[in-house]
C-alpha cells in the first residue's frame, strides 16, 4: 500500500463519464447503422425477428424513410457489437471515452496503474450482463441469457456503493479495482 495513496474519484464525476459514454455510443451505433456495412445480415438468422420486425413495422418504416436501408435489422445488429465493442475499450485501456475526456482512469485500489488482465476482469464484472447474454446467443446455452438480468441488477444497485466513503462500486470491490483522476495514478 503507498503511503500517500491518492484519491478515489466519486459518484459526480463517474456518472458524468457515464453520460459521455451513453451519448458517444448512441451516436457510434447511429453511424455504424446508417453506413449499410453489412451489419443487418448479422441478426438475419436471428429466431423471432419477424415477429420483432412486425411489432416494430412502424418504427421500421420511419428508419427506411430516413435513408436506413435495412431499417431494424441495421439497428440491432449495429447495437449488439457496439453493446461490446464500446465498453471494450475500458476493458482494454482502463478508460472508456467518457473516462477520458473527464480525465479519470481505472487502477488498483491503492492507486497503482493497472494491467490488460486487470482492466478485462473488470470490464467482465461491470459488463456481465451484456457478456452474459452475448455468450447465450451465440453459444445457444439460453440459462446465461436467463441470468444476463438478474446478474444486470445486482451489479447495477451495486454502483450506489460509490456513495460510501470507499467511493468503490461493487464491480470495482470485485474485481479489485478503483477509479482515481488519471494525473493521480502512480505508474
Amino acid at each position: 500500500m503507498l503511503d500517500n495513496q491518492p484519491q478515489r474519484v466519486g459518484a459526480g464525476p463517474r456518472l458524468a463519464a457515464a453520460a459521455l459514454d451513453y451519448v458517444m455510443s448512441t451516436l457510434a451505433v447511429m453511424a455504424c447503422a446508417w453506413q449499410g456495412w453489412g451489419w443487418h445480415q448479422l441478426v438475419e438468422a436471428m429466431p423471432g425477428l419477424d415477429g420483432v420486425r412486425e411489432l416494430y413495422a412502424p418504427v421500421e418504416d420511419m428508419l427506411v424513410e430516413f435513408g436506413l436501408e435495412q431499417g431494424l435489422t441495421s439497428l440491432l445488429a449495429a447495437s449488439a457489437l457496439l453493446g461490446v465493442a464500446y465498453p471494450m475499450v475500458e476493458g482494454i485501456s482502463g478508460a472508456s471515452p467518457g473516462k477520458r475526456v473527464m480525465g479519470l482512469h481505472i487502477a488498483r485500489p491503492d492507486g497503482t496503474q493497472g494491467d490488460l488482465g486487470l482492466y478485462l476482469r473488470r470490464f467482465l464484472v461491470k459488463h456481465v450482463r451484456p457478456v452474459f447474454a452475448t455468450l447465450g446467443a451465440v453459444s445457444g446455452i439460453s440459462v446465461l441469457g436467463f441470468l444476463a438480468g438478474p446478474a444486470g441488477l445486482v451489479v447495477m444497485l451495486g454502483t450506489l456503493l460509490l456513495l460510501a466513503p470507499h467511493s468503490q462500486a461493487l464491480h470495482d470491490k470485485l474485481a479489485g479495482t478503483a477509479v482515481f483522476l488519471r494525473s493521480d495514478v502512480v505508474k
